[in-house]
């Protein structure tokens, strides 16, 4: 049943632990370890057998725990399972599942509600099975991150497969990342805000991004039509327009479809430019 911690509080103040506890189908060991978890004060052992003058005075309840609600579920305990009914998750599809969890937790009530405890309290597992998977909550907010980026770049990548010309395939580029940068962007600007995880992805974004830049410069000089220099400057130029706009429409600070209308406005009038180079420089 549902249950909020100043009921529970109220509770253990107001009989003795065994006593709550049975209504719950709980052992009194459980129900403490229960209200120790949630941050519950609960009396000494020798509380219920003073007189009543002599009794602690209820103190008052401290705010939850990071990470947790004031209302919880509390009851008896599920039947378990036979080793023959149940299908254990892969190691995999753990992962993914803790990771699903974290980031409807981040959107759902902000990016320091994200913590192994909630996360497993989430998807009905222990805080231990959660460190199994992953070693903290930074190395879990940089797997949820990792993730994000390579959907992302996923999608960018199919986009691209889709053009027949250069300038298309940047049309195409732009679109399909502030598309995915509005869908998916507020997770990622809440994990990306976040100094530890901006350390742990630096060299492995920074050797992506030189990854997806190198066919892009390799295009613009394989004619000999515009130096090294000069197409690495037009990229990183372009390329700060397109992560500005997608920072933008990410946090929803100006509508979509006006800032996509200016950033393709300018990144395609960019690329018309580098080609308008390269000609004259051919010619």
């Amino acid at each position: 049943m549902e249950v909020t911690r100043a009921e529970l509080f109220n509770s253990v103040w107001s009989e003795p632990l065994g006593n709550v506890a049975s209504r719950y189908g709980l052992t009194g060991n459980g129900l403490a370890k229960i209200c120790d978890r949630l941050a519950i004060p609960r009396p000494p052992r020798s509380h219920w057998t003073r007189s009543v003058e002599a009794r602690d005075a209820q103190p008052p309840l401290p705010p939850a725990p990071l990470g947790l609600s004031e209302t919880f579920a509390l009851g008896s305990r599920q039947p378990r399972q036979s080793p023959g009914t149940r299908t254990r998750m892969s190691a995999e599809a753990r992962r993914q599942q803790l990771l699903d969890a974290a980031g409807k937790i981040a959107v759902r009530n902000g990016i320091s509600a994200v913590t192994m405890r909630s996360v497993a309290s989430s998807v009905g597992i222990s805080e231990t099975q959660v460190h199994n998977c992953f070693g903290g909550r930074t190395d879990l907010l940089a797997a949820l991150a990792r993730r994000e980026i390579d959907a992302q770049e996923s999608h960018r990548r199919r986009n691209i497969s889709r053009g027949s010309s250069h300038h298309t395939r940047v049309m195409l580029s732009t679109i399909g990342y502030l598309h995915e940068a509005h869908r998916r962007g507020p997770l990622m600007q809440m994990l990306l805000h976040l100094p530890e995880v901006r350390e742990a992805l630096k060299h492995e974004r920074a050797s992506k991004g030189e990854a997806a830049r190198e066919p892009i410069l390799k295009q613009l000089v394989a004619s000999g039509s515009m130096d090294l220099a000069s197409a690495k400057a037009s990229t990183a130029a372009l390329t700060a327009v397109s992560l500005k706009a997608g920072g933008i429409v990410a946090s929803r600070r100006a509508p979509f479809a006006t800032v996509e209308a200016i950033c393709l406005h300018i990144v395609m009038a960019g690329t018309e430019s580098d080609e308008r180079i390269a000609s004259g420089k051919a010619g």
